[in-house]
């Protein structure tokens, strides 16, 4: 199985209520072997809800833009989003660029101004220390690879990101 975050697949639960739909992932969904999580939703996080980046990694501190604390709620998503994902046993997951969740390959720096820096989403690093082989959706045509659909999709996918 596949794990995916769910507003890869069209699910409106960004923390601006938005999704980020990528018509390939979605596909594979409809083909019934994606499991889709939204770590933030399943902590009890609301949609929409206020922007939150990781303030500090040791000890572990995510806050909103408002300087609310909500480590708590991304721990509590993260692990029942990894327990699904071990459930179905997920071998690969396309997650959501820079999410403080599912961030793969840089996250915001904390300070709300844009800025990536190397780093994990709390989602993402559970992923990876799981043996889980993490993907975000910059790089949909290497996991199309990686997965061996390239070959059987052909040139849709690769003239189709829509990011």
């Amino acid at each position: 199985m596949i794990g995916v975050s769910f507003c890869l697949l069209g699910e409106n639960c960004t923390y601006n209520g938005k999704n980020h739909l990528i018509n390939e992932l979605k596909i594979l969904y409809d083909q019934g072997i994606v499991v889709p999580v939204c770590p933030e939703v399943l902590g009890g996080l609301s949609i929409p809800r206020d922007p939150a980046e990781i303030i500090s990694d040791d000890p572990l501190l995510i806050q909103t833009i408002h300087n609310q604390d909500v480590t708590n709620e991304y721990v509590l998503g993260a692990q029942k989003a990894i327990k699904l994902f071990l459930e179905n046993n997920v071998k690969v997951a396309v997650l959501k660029f820079r999410s403080p969740s599912c961030g793969c390959d840089g996250i915001y720096d904390g300070t709300f101004s844009h800025t990536l820096v190397e780093g994990q989403g709390v989602f993402a690093k559970l992923c990876q220390q799981e043996g889980i082989k993490v993907f975000h959706e910059n790089q949909i045509e290497e996991f199309l690879k990686y997965i061996r659909k390239d070959e059987e999709y052909g040139t849709y996918f690769k003239d189709s990101t829509s990011i």
